[in-house]
């Protein structure tokens, strides 16, 4: 998406967290990273990840996600 906008929201007790979803090795273009760089600035979580795995991993780490999910391949 062209304005930068993170792929997703997770809303969590106390906690809402972005979550910008690129492909392996992948990094966030000029526009992503200044979204996030504001979306931090307000206080919010801004993730960046490259895998289903880490995001799933990340956000159990924020809190986000109360039951056990896998990424079926």
């Amino acid at each position: 998406m062209a304005c930068g906008w993170p792929d997703f929201v997770f809303v969590g007790p106390s906690r809402i967290v972005w979550l910008e979803l690129k492909r392996r090795g992948g990094r966030p273009t000029p526009e992503q990273t200044a979204i996030g760089n504001h979306l931090k600035t307000c206080g919010f979580a801004y993730l960046v990840c490259d895998s289903f795995d880490a995001a799933i991993a990340t956000l159990n780490t924020h809190g986000i996600l109360r039951v056990a999910i896998s990424v079926a391949r």
